[in-house]
C-alpha cells in the first residue's frame, strides 16, 4: 500500500513540475513583454502641423453642393423611398437609378414614401 502511494505521489510530481515550468515560462515571456512594450510605446507624440488639415476638403462642402443643383430629396427609380440627400442611405443609391426632387411634396406626388430613419 505504501508502494502505491509513493508512486503515486512520484507521478504526480512530474505532473505538478511540468505545470511549474510552463506557467514560469509564460509569466517570464508575458513579463519581458511588457518591459519591451512599455519601451516602445515611450515615442514621442505625432504632431499634426494645421497647414495640413486646412488644406483638406471637408465633407459638408462636397455634400451641400450637391442639394442646390439637383434638389433637396433623392430616391431610386427602382425603390418605394425618398431620402434627405445628406443622409446616408441616400449614398447606398446608384447614381444612374436616383431621381433628385425639390419638395417632399413633389416626392409623395410621385408615389414615394420617405424613410423615417433619416431625419
Amino acid at each position: 500500500m505504501i508502494a502505491k502511494i509513493k508512486n503515486f505521489v512520484k507521478q504526480r510530481r512530474i505532473i505538478i513540475g511540468k505545470i511549474f515550468l510552463i506557467i514560469l515560462s509564460l509569466s517570464a515571456s508575458f513579463f519581458s513583454g511588457i518591459i519591451i512594450g512599455g519601451k516602445l510605446l515611450n515615442r514621442p507624440p505625432l504632431i499634426i502641423e494645421k497647414t495640413v488639415l486646412s488644406e483638406l476638403p471637408s465633407a459638408s462642402t462636397s455634400i451641400s453642393e450637391k442639394p442646390l443643383t439637383k434638389g433637396m430629396f433623392v430616391a431610386s427609380k427602382r425603390g418605394k423611398y425618398y431620402y434627405p440627400v445628406d443622409c446616408y442611405l441616400a449614398n447606398t443609391l446608384s447614381e444612374k437609378n436616383k431621381i433628385y426632387f425639390n419638395s417632399r411634396a413633389e416626392a409623395e406626388k410621385q408615389g414615394y414614401i420617405f424613410n423615417s430613419r433619416c431625419r
